[in-house]
């Protein structure tokens, strides 16, 4: 099973408020508010802010700097996230040989602290960084197929935005379960809630498929 980060094992906004912060400043919090309470038409956080940036010409470097320090926040505690509830006990009780890898665009350096606070620390089998979604992803689940001997229809890939996280699961003949948080009705996946809390039942029953 692929894991993402943001939105999925790490619930919480307050990384993309820091971010969106050291982006635009003031004008942040009624834009962010907006996007919170009706998800705005962006995919996720990450993408408004993005977007906000280019259409508001702000320096690439102002707004990597943004980025590094809504990480650095969120590895350090200051920016608040928590897991889904069970989750812990999921990934611990997995069935054995069920592999379970994180995969996230973000840089994982310090990430362990975070990993605890979260409570997933020491079961997971991999934490996998920089890893490019979406174009990038093809390349990171052959990689893990190939490592474990599997057939593309032995990997559940688990996230919050379809076009990172699912297509590209979805386009080799994988399972999917989508975080669809405003629910919009994206993409064909193959469990689809609104919360992992929600998606936890899919993912036993697949387990002992």
């Amino acid at each position: 099973m692929v894991l993402d980060l943001d939105g999925t094992v790490a619930v919480g906004d307050d990384p993309v408020l820091v971010y969106f912060r050291g982006v635009a400043g003031g004008d942040a919090d009624e834009a962010f508010a907006r996007w919170v309470e009706t998800g705005e038409g962006h995919r996720d956080g990450y993408a408004l802010v993005a977007d906000w940036a280019a259409s508001h010409r702000v320096a690439e470097h102002v707004r990597a700097a943004a980025y590094a320090a809504s990480r650095a926040a969120l590895h350090s505690g200051e920016a608040a996230v928590a897991a889904p509830a069970g989750l812990a006990d999921l990934l611990r009780d997995r069935p054995r040989g069920v592999r379970c890898v994180l995969v996230t665009n973000a840089p994982v350096d310090g990430i362990e602290p975070l990993l605890e606070r979260l409570g997933v620390a020491g079961l997971l089998d991999a934490v996998e960084g920089d890893a490019g979604k979406p174009a990038g992803m093809p390349a990171v689940l052959e990689r893990l197929l190939g490592e474990a001997g599997l057939p593309a229809d032995r990997l559940l890939s688990v996230g919050d935005v379809w076009r990172n996280d699912l297509e590209p699961a979805a386009a080799i003949g994988a399972a999917t379960a989508f975080i669809d948080r405003f629910d919009r009705g994206e993409g064909s996946p193959t469990f689809r809630a609104r919360t992992l809390e929600a998606l936890m039942p899919d993912v036993e029953r697949w387990w002992s498929a």
